[in-house]
């Protein structure tokens, strides 16, 4: 099955998959993801592979202005602009492959959390990666959560997802992840090594490529789920 339509099943059903991820986003992933972020009052954000819009409305209310989402699924997409108008914050959200996108705009940052393991193979890694970069002012950065690859295989990690590592791991291959929702949800998410990650940013023209610390998980929870890196574009 396709990211898309997958992620529009998953759509259907994100109440359910936020309650199981709530715990270690609320530990874990942002409060790690909003100290390397640092200040965005007044900045520009474009973020990659939105979902539902979490992180498009966290940034906003951390005073982001303007903040566009981009999804490949439409309904992750028409789920958050339902929830916009609800709650509105003056957000744009578009359907966009991230890896054939246009350029929507020169931000001062592009943000893509949980995104960037979804490509095939490299060529697919490097047109993500270009595109975010495209879509960049001089100077801009690009933060983004990928994949850990050094996850142990089968193991339930500290939010209850089970990733299903390759034997062999070999860049690109199938690391599907498993979220303990009922029934199961399975993301069809890729294997890719922190020096392909690396390497793909900086042939696209990045610069200062950088890991940073992702903090918060419990003594003896193990590893985090994702990495996080940071890369910008030369001013």
């Amino acid at each position: 099955m396709a990211v898309a339509e997958r992620y529009d099943q998953i759509a259907e059903n994100h109440g359910e998959v936020e309650r199981v991820v709530s715990t270690y986003r609320s530990l874990v992933e942002t409060p790690s993801f909003l100290r390397a972020l640092g200040p965005v009052q007044g900045s520009s954000v474009l973020d990659f592979g939105c979902g539902t819009g979490a992180y498009t409305r966290l940034l906003r209310r951390r005073g982001a202005h303007p903040v566009v989402g981009v999804d490949i699924s439409p309904g992750m997409v028409e789920a958050a602009r339902r929830i916009e108008e609800r709650q509105p914050l003056g957000l744009r959200y578009e359907v966009h492959d991230i890896a054939d996108m246009p350029v929507l705009g020169t931000f001062d940052t592009v943000v893509a959390v949980a995104v960037l393991h979804y490509a095939r193979d490299r060529r697919m890694l490097d047109r993500m990666v270009l595109r975010a970069r495209e879509n960049l002012a001089p100077g801009g950065r690009l933060l983004a959560y990928v994949g850990n690859p050094r996850l142990p295989s089968g193991t339930a990690q500290m939010n209850g997802f089970v990733v299903d590592m390759p034997e062999r791991p070999v860049d690109g291959a199938p690391c599907p992840v498993t979220i303990p929702t009922a029934p199961p949800t399975v993301l069809p998410a890729r294997y890719w090594s922190c020096e392909a990650v690396e390497d793909s940013l900086r042939g696209a023209g990045f610069s200062q490529v950088r890991w940073e610390p992702v903090e918060g998980i419990p003594p003896g929870a193990g590893e985090p789920l994702n990495l996080l890196i940071s890369a910008r574009v030369p001013a």
